[in-house]
């Protein structure tokens, strides 16, 4: 089957292989898949921050498959926008192969999530519920193999999978080794077993590194990385291919720039720029995505009588005033230029019937889970927010739910 191409596929295999090459630094920088976050706007303003790989939101590949709506509200790309792998939740080999065809002109690489440890995801068997069965992934990647080009990325973001130390390790490594046998171009592997979720002191860094020792494909290693100290640092000792970084991109987008090396805050230079992309995008970026991010990234910057007004604040206009009233920020002069989005069509797949009849099941889905909406760590954080002392704000624990 022919499949278009809106923009030639970056080689993802060869992005790893030129980060090695590198005298400093030998190693990818990636932006993780972070549900409602990880978004279009905010990924351009990472890669103007040293993030040389980005992941989209996970998204649910039975409401792509079977919506409209959700393929307009989920993705969104420009011809910048890459290289780019889309990540999503699917539980059989015919949910992903359609997506993966429908996404199949916009994107580098496709992504199966077998890290999200949510209890809603596991009933349904998403995210962590499909490490308990391994033959399931191994088809769900072979299937997308025979159907998809072979020079196409094909890769899985998953856990340590469950049981003492000595058989956890066991069986990571045998799942990964018949993934890679499999046919995936990386691998993505967060430091911790699924009942252990993201409780900061269980981060497996030895788990890790035999992991990678027992693969002849690159392996991204995720957890704990908060600085760029960090990142040097597990890479160091995990010898992976690739360093993934998640909450501690939201707090600080300049993470991966070498020219902020020791910044323990973002920048204002790089809150500015989210001040220019916020101007170029216009009505494309809502108000909640533009707001949350800033959230992120400024309120431990704030006394508690300035946080509790920013997190009042409801346009973007107001956002834009109190920035500059009260630090001096602002979009630069040259922000006329608005964003070129690319006008994502799907008339080049029609999702076989089986697929497009499930539209109710989808519904109830989507009521379950919504990207849309505030979730539940953007609710706590602007709580704490609120709530702390002058001391400063921690992102930790506020994760454990979305970040895969």
């Amino acid at each position: 089957m022919h499949l278009p191409q809106q923009r030639p596929h970056h080689d993802i295999a060869a992005l790893f292989a030129n980060a090695r090459s590198q005298a400093t630094e030998p190693f990818l920088r990636v932006s993780a898949p972070m549900v409602r976050y990880s978004k279009f706007e905010f990924r351009k303003l990472l890669r103007q921050n040293g993030v040389q790989l980005c992941f989209t939101p996970m998204m649910i590949s039975e409401s792509i498959n079977n919506s409209e709506k959700a393929r307009q509200n989920e993705f969104s790309t420009d011809q910048d926008d890459q290289p780019l792998v889309a990540q999503f939740a699917a539980k059989d080999a015919s949910e992903f192969v359609t997506s993966a065809q429908l996404i199949y002109p916009y994107v580098d690489g496709i992504d199966l999530n077998c890290g999200c440890p949510q209890s809603w995801a596991m009933a349904k068997g998403y995210g962590c519920g499909l490490l308990r069965q391994p033959e399931q992934v191994k088809d769900i990647v072979r299937e997308v193999r025979r159907v998809l080009p072979t020079d196409f990325s094909v890769s899985v973001k998953m856990r340590l999978l469950g049981g003492s130390q000595e058989t956890s390790l066991e069986r990571t490594i045998d799942l990964a080794r018949q993934l890679e046998h499999t046919g995936v171009t990386f691998l993505t592997l967060h430091g911790r077993t699924p009942a252990q979720k993201h409780s900061k002191d269980t981060l497996n860094i030895p788990a890790m590194n035999e992991v990678q020792k027992s693969l002849q494909i690159p392996l991204i290693v995720n957890g704990n990385v908060e600085s760029w100290e960090d990142a040097i640092e597990l890479q160091s000792q995990t010898g992976a291919a690739g360093v993934m970084a998640a909450r501690g991109l939201l707090a600080n987008p300049a993470l991966f720039n070498s020219n902020y090396p020791e910044a323990k805050v973002t920048p204002l230079s790089c809150v500015q720029q989210w001040l220019d992309i916020a101007c170029a995008a216009g009505d494309n970026l809502h108000f909640q995505c533009f707001h949350h991010h800033l959230t992120f990234m400024w309120s431990s910057q704030m006394k508690r009588k300035l946080r509790v007004q920013f997190n009042g604040l409801d346009t973007k206009p107001q956002v834009m005033a109190f920035l500059d009233e009260n630090y001096q920020i602002r979009p630069s002069v040259n922000t006329d230029q608005s964003i070129s989005y690319t006008n994502c069509t799907y008339t080049h797949f029609t999702p076989p019937k089986h697929a497009r009849h499930i539209a109710a099941e989808t519904a109830a889905l989507e009521a379950t889970w919504n990207s849309q909406s505030d979730g539940k760590f953007f609710t706590e954080f602007k709580t704490q927010s609120t709530a702390e002392t002058d001391e400063g704000l921690e992102l930790d624990g506020l994760f454990g739910s979305e970040e895969d």
